[in-house]
This record gives C-alpha cells, structure tokens and sequence, in this order.
C-alpha cells in the first residue's frame, strides 16, 4: 500500500517537468488539421516514437506493430454559441476529423490515412458580423489522405514511407480588404524510422516533402498586381523519443522543425498583407517542441497529459470492450490555428480506436 503514495508523486513530478511553456507566436498554417488525433494530442502532440494507428500522420515507421486490422476514428466538438442571426453555423469551431483503417500484410503493415471531404479546416460565415465573436468571417475548406507501408522484419528497427495528398481551399472574409480567395494542390512523401534503443526507450524520426501548387480564385483590388498561379514547399523533420520505465508509464517527447517556402518569394511580394499570410506564411523555419506522458490504469481506463508547443494539454482514454473512447483538449489552439482570435479558444477532440482481429 505505501508504493501507491510515491508512484502518485512521481508521476506528478514528472508531469511538471514536461509541462514547459515554449509557444511562439507564428500565424503561419502548418500540419495542425492532421495531427488532431485524441491519444497523440492529449500527450502533447507527440507521436514520432509511438506505436499507434495514428502514427500514419505522425511517423508511417510506427505502425509495423500493429497486427491487427484496426479502425481510428478522430472528430472535432464544436461550441461556438448560435444565434437568430447565425443559426447552426455558429456551432462550426473547428474541423479536423482525422480517420484511419490499418491492415497488416504477411510481411508489412498497410495503412490509410484520411479526412472526410472537407473535414479538414473552419468555417465563420455564419458568424455574426462585426466580431462579436472575434473570428474572421472566412472559410478554409480541405481534405488530405495518406497511403502508408511499414515494416520490422522481426528487428527492433522499423521503417515506413507514405504518400500524401492535399487539397485546400480559402475564401476570405467578406470585410477583409487583403484577403485573396486561393485553391491549393499538394502531393509529396514521407518516410520514417523507428528503433528500439534501450530496453524501455524508442526513438523515432520522420521527414515530410510536400510540394505546393497554388491558384489564386479572384483578382485583388484596383492598384495591386495580380497574383499569378505559384508554388511552395512544406518541408518537416520530427524527432522523438518514448520512454517506458514502467509498464503503466509513457513519457514521451517530439521535436519539430517546419520550413515553409515559396518559390520567386520576393519577386512576387507575397506577404501577409495580401491575405495568403493567414494560412500560410512561406520561406519560414519554425521549431516546435511538443512533450507528453500517459498513465494506465490496468486494461480500463488511461490518463494523459502534455504540452503542446505551449499550450497543455490533456486527455483519457476509456476501454469499452476493445472500444477504445479517447478524448483531448488543448487550451488556447484554436486561434493558432486559425491565425487570430481571443475567445473560445481550447481544442477538443473526440475519438475512438478498435483492433478487430
């Protein structure tokens, strides 16, 4: 009985540890949308070192594994409060439903990654004008998908590649003088790679090429050059490791490096006061730090915790006869995401998780 006391503090300790505030201020669209699952998210967004389905959108490496067909399932709440005027459409916070079906091969694991057609981004019109609300009246409007192949060999190394494709669209508020409706394509790779260290201690690294294609929908206002159609490149490397000290313990750890960039940059003056800025900013590096733990509790139930870039997070996770219900919330995401806003600011994401066979 008196080991219950010191495994508590422990892990209290450790959760503070991990929990450190390194945000940055970076109005800039990256992978948030696809990293929205709810066991990854709830750890702080940490996924590189992790065997997990949902390691598709993470490190493909991860999911040689797994040797069941298993289905993932990620959904975004929505609370924004409706209203005569807005009607439902208030209700909109965020979409960034995340799904996932893993098959495992004779010798591999086969899995593919997705979002629903346009569950992937935001929509405020119906948001009452004059920000009440203090949102932009704008929509973004995507979909991505994932082919993913992973495989051991029996080793305590593994390695995975994917291909990804994306496709977005913005249409910026209606009281936005900047704002350019645009259309976006892209289509690159990722690989990765998984290893087992130490006894008790993985790491994991994986790097993302997508290539850009952009359409701009409408012309700019009288006086401003028109933007022709362009390209950019989003490039990321993410690192991480995951520790086990204990069988009931994860504490896990990812660093992140983006580099957005966008070809002829300066011949054609594409900034943030042309409105692409909100979503993506081009020819920046950023560097992210995202740190977690997870807490089982026997077979039924887990608890999990982060820090996401420096926003907390936390989650739990609830066995329901092999069902698994899982849960996230981040404070203070969403406007990171969308590029501004103050209020109704936390991220919640519901999901659940089912090896079959």
């Amino acid at each position: 009985m008196a080991r219950w006391p010191l495994a508590v503090l422990l892990v209290c300790i450790l959760a503070g540890i991990l929990v450190v505030n390194t945000a940055r201020a970076v109005n800039v669209y990256a992978d948030y949308f696809v990293t929205l699952s709810a066991r990854p998210l709830a750890m702080g967004g940490t996924g590189a070192a992790l065997p997990q389905s949902a390691g598709v959108f993470y490190n493909p490496a991860a999911l040689a594994s797994i040797r069941q067909l298993t289905l993932l399932y990620n959904h975004s709440a929505r609370h924004f409060p409706g209203s005569r005027e807005g009607g439902l459409r208030e209700w909109d916070q965020l979409d960034g439903d995340t799904e996932a079906i893993v098959v495992p091969l004779p010798l591999s694991t086969y899995a593919h990654g997705f979002t629903f057609s346009g569950e992937m981004g935001y929509d405020y019109r119906g948001h009452p004008e004059g920000g009440s609300l203090d949102y932009p009246r704008e929509h973004y409007w995507g979909s991505e998908d994932y082919d993913a192949l992973a495989a051991s060999f029996g080793l305590p190394l593994s390695a995975g590649i994917a291909l990804r494709r994306s496709l977005g669209r913005f249409t910026p508020a209606d009281d936005d003088p900047d704002g350019v409706a645009w259309l976006r394509h892209g289509e690159g790779t990722q690989w990765g790679v998984l290893a087992r260290v130490w006894p008790g201690l993985d790491y994991g690294h994986s790097e993302l090429k997508l290539n850009y294609d952009w359409t701009v929908l409408d012309q700019p206002e009288e006086g401003r050059r028109a933007l022709p159609a362009f390209g950019s490149k989003h490039l990321t490397e993410r690192s991480g490791w995951a520790l086990h000290p204990v069988g009931w313990l994860t504490l896990a750890s990812d660093d992140v490096t983006e580099r957005h960039i966008f070809d002829k940059h300066t011949d054609l003056g594409i900034g943030e006061t042309v409105g692409l800025g909100r979503i993506h900013m081009g020819n920046e590096e950023i560097l992210r730090t995202h740190r977690g733990g997870e807490l089982s509790l026997g077979s039924l139930a887990r608890l999990r915790w982060g820090d996401y870039d420096g926003h907390p997070t936390w989650g739990l996770g609830l066995n329901m006869g092999g069902l698994w219900l899982n849960y996230a919330e981040v404070e203070g995401l969403l406007p990171k995401i969308v590029g501004t806003g103050r209020g109704f600011e936390n991220v919640h994401i519901y999901g659940a998780e089912a090896a079959l066979w």
